[in-house]
C-alpha cells in the first residue's frame, strides 16, 4: 500500500508543473535528488542534485518552449503506487519557440526518502523533443552523467 504522503508529494509535483511554480517544484525534492532522463537528447542522462536541475536543465527546457502558450501537466494520472515507488503519466501541449507543436506524453517513476522525492525516471518521445526543443543543440547539457537503470539494486526482476 502506498504512503499517502508520497502520493501527496507526487500530486504536489504535478501541481507545481501545472502552475509553473519553480519554488513549489523544488520544495518536494530532496536537495540531492537524482533525475534519470531517457533517450538521446541534450538533456538525457543523469542529473544529480536540485541545484544542477535548476541551473543547467530547466532553463534549457523552458527556454525552448513558448511558455505563454505551452502547458505542462495538462492532464496527469497516478497509474501505480506501492510503498517504494509511484508511477505517473502526464500530458503536456503547446508550441516550442520554433513553432513545432510539442504535444508530449511523459511517464514518471518516483522514489522517496525522508519525506521528499529522491529520484525520478522520466520517459517521453525523444524524437519529438529533439525536433521541437533541441533542433539547434548538438552537445549535451553540461553536468549530465549516464542515466541509471530502474533495475539497479533490485532483486527478483525478470
Amino acid at each position: 500500500m502506498p504512503s499517502q504522503s508520497n502520493v501527496d508529494l507526487v500530486n504536489a509535483w504535478y501541481d507545481a508543473l501545472a502552475v509553473g511554480s519553480i519554488e513549489k517544484f523544488a520544495a518536494v525534492h530532496s536537495p540531492d535528488v537524482v533525475y534519470n532522463i531517457s533517450g538521446h537528447t541534450p538533456i538525457s542522462g543523469q542529473i544529480r542534485g536540485m541545484q544542477t536541475l535548476l541551473e543547467n536543465v530547466l532553463p534549457v527546457v523552458f527556454g525552448a518552449l513558448d511558455m505563454n502558450q505551452f502547458r505542462f501537466c495538462k492532464r496527469r494520472k497516478i497509474v501505480c503506487a506501492d510503498d517504494e515507488r509511484i508511477v505517473g503519466v502526464m500530458e503536456a501541449d503547446g508550441p516550442a519557440i520554433n513553432g513545432i507543436r510539442y504535444d508530449q506524453r511523459y511517464v514518471h517513476i518516483f522514489a522517496f526518502r525522508s519525506g521528499k522525492i529522491s529520484e525520478v525516471w522520466e520517459f517521453f518521445d525523444t524524437a519529438l523533443a529533439n525536433a521541437a526543443m533541441f533542433h539547434s543543440m548538438s552537445e549535451p547539457v553540461p553536468a549530465l552523467m549516464p542515466a541509471s537503470s530502474i533495475f539497479e539494486g533490485r532483486r527478483n526482476e525478470r
